[in-house]
């Protein structure tokens, strides 16, 4: 039996191993309600997938509210999406947990590189069950620069001991996709229309059920790209 290039696959976290994306627009309105900001969806959309800066900037420009360099802001929002998971649990997204499983008893390292702070990722994996199948737990708190650069997924593969080559990354935002394929590593998309308009053209492939992310198709990107 040939032995297969492609050794691991990372996966980011949010938007695609559970479905926090609604959850975050609810959070962060409830948090600019209580300072008298009412925020709507097609303005927040657009910060989806990237930085915490970044929604701060939107919010400035579109609202003349200025909660830059204001850490307050951060730590009332934490504690509405602490309350909201206490109360509600994670989202989840159909079919992760039968996914993860699969490639675990296929052989893969698994690993995930999210922007989230690591507590939280282990939570999350945790609540779903899954906690087990990764072999790196990564979060963007250990790396210089956050998405779209390359550096957590760089990062990931240096932990799991395989080159960027022999990794596979499933994403769902236009961010994660630069990240990895400036990692030099394949990328999946994952539509997940919960996530905003995400442009996932740098993804080898498209996906928009987690039962079409299989061993058959990660040997297919092997054959094709390898």
């Amino acid at each position: 039996m040939t032995e297969r290039k492609i050794k691991a696959l990372i996966f980011d976290m949010d938007g695609v191993l559970i479905n926090t994306e609604p959850m975050h627009y609810r959070m962060w309105k409830k948090t600019f309600e209580q300072h008298g900001v009412e925020i709507e969806y097609d303005i927040y959309k657009a910060c989806i997938g990237t930085t915490h800066e970044f929604l701060m900037d939107l919010i400035r420009e579109n609202y003349g509210a200025d909660f830059r360099g204001n850490p307050s802001i951060k730590k009332e929002a934490m504690a509405i999406k602490k309350q909201m998971i206490s109360e509600e649990g994670f989202p989840k997204i159909k079919g992760v947990p039968e996914m993860l499983k699969a490639f675990y008893d296929d052989g893969y390292l698994l690993a995930i590189a999210s922007s989230s702070p690591v507590d939280y990722i282990e939570l999350a994996m945790k609540y779903l069950g899954v906690k087990d199948y990764f072999t790196v737990i990564n979060s963007g708190e250990y790396v210089a620069h956050s998405k779209p650069a390359p550096d957590i997924y760089l990062n990931t593969a240096q932990k799991l001991g395989v080159k960027p080559e022999q990794c596979v990354v499933l994403e769902d935002s236009t961010n994660g996709c630069i990240s990895a394929t400036s990692a030099g590593m394949l990328c999946v998309g994952f539509l997940n229309p919960d996530s905003g308009t995400q442009d996932l053209s740098r993804a080898c492939k498209v996906i928009t059920d987690m039962s079409q992310y299989t061993d058959e198709l990660v040997c297919s990107l092997e054959k094709k790209y390898l």
